[in-house]
């Protein structure tokens, strides 16, 4: 690890988004077979994505953000894996109840409070990774506790939910992607902002895996699990590192976000102390320099 830093110092704080695969024979919300990897398609679709507006008459800024880039988003099908719910073409099958089951067993290990109801909801996918444009997810435990290092992992919550699809390319204006993984179930386990230590964050990545295992009803291998990592430091903004897929490596993931928050705060302070506090401090002037880059060797700055 490049720079060394006192955590405890800075005031780390770490909380996890731990995503399992589920040892299930079908989808989340259909019933074609889950697990079924493919490297050949039968079909493409190509599909833009267009924010529309809410319930309030708002469009998200997030969502208006992403269809600037124009991109070109087109989906690889394969007959044996995918059918018209995956391309949002018809209605969602009722929720897999096996899914469900399990993601029960893991609160109860959790020691979570079982929701009275479980309700299906939307969460924002802006990126074309599922086509609608949003993950079909639901809330099954709340409130949960894990014994780690001496003192407790606060659970925030525990869902299920449809994973997304395989990145193939991403090139300019064209992403590709392979829709074989998209909607198999997976279980979400969140925990509170407890952790301190990049080297804990590795260690309750591996115990709440432990935990996901021990129902015997989960995938393991390449690809079967990944993790969200949420970062900050004392003074800094939460970040989040998505899709780590390995817990050797959210250390150093975590050591170099704390680092760079850091030194983003000791950049700040002395701004700060050079006078520049506000916007209006910072006075910005435009010149033109063609004629001093007129006989570069480089042909861009000549430009």
């Amino acid at each position: 690890m490049s720079q060394s830093i006192d955590y405890a110092q800075v005031g780390l704080i770490a909380g996890l988004e731990v995503h399992q695969q589920l040892l299930t024979e079908r989808k989340m919300f259909c019933r074609c077979p889950a697990r079924r990897y493919t490297t050949t398609h039968d079909g493409e679709v190509l599909r833009h994505m267009r924010p529309t507006l809410s319930e309030l008459g708002e469009y998200d800024g997030t969502a208006l953000m992403e269809f600037k880039t124009k991109k070109n988003i087109i989906y690889l099908l394969h007959e044996d894996n995918v059918c018209t719910y995956e391309m949002d073409d018809t209605p969602p099958f009722l929720v897999n109840q096996q899914a469900v089951d399990v993601a029960i067993e893991q609160c109860l290990m959790l020691g979570c409070d079982i929701v009275d109801e479980v309700h299906i909801a939307r969460k924002q996918y802006l990126d074309g990774s599922i086509p609608t444009g949003f993950q079909r997810t639901a809330i099954v435990g709340v409130n949960g506790r894990l014994p780690f290092a001496g003192r407790e992992i606060t659970i925030t919550q525990v869902s299920v939910e449809e994973d997304s699809c395989r990145e193939v390319s991403d090139h300019g204006h064209l992403i590709v992607w392979r829709t074989d993984r998209l909607g198999m179930p997976l279980i979400e386990t969140v925990t509170g902002p407890d952790l301190r230590t990049p080297e804990e964050v590795e260690e309750a990545i591996l115990l709440i895996g432990r935990v996901c295992r021990s129902t015997g009803h989960v995938r393991v291998g390449i690809g079967a699990s990944r993790q969200d990592v949420n970062v900050s430091v004392r003074g800094g903004r939460r970040v989040e590192i998505k899709g780590v897929p390995q817990a050797k490596w959210a250390r150093t993931l975590v050591h170099g976000e704390a680092v760079r928050q850091v030194n983003l705060l000791a950049l700040r302070d002395e701004l700060h102390r050079r006078g520049f506090t506000t916007p209006d401090s910072i006075a910005v002037e435009s010149a033109d320099v063609t004629e001093v880059f007129a006989a570069s060797e480089l042909g861009f700055l000549r430009r």
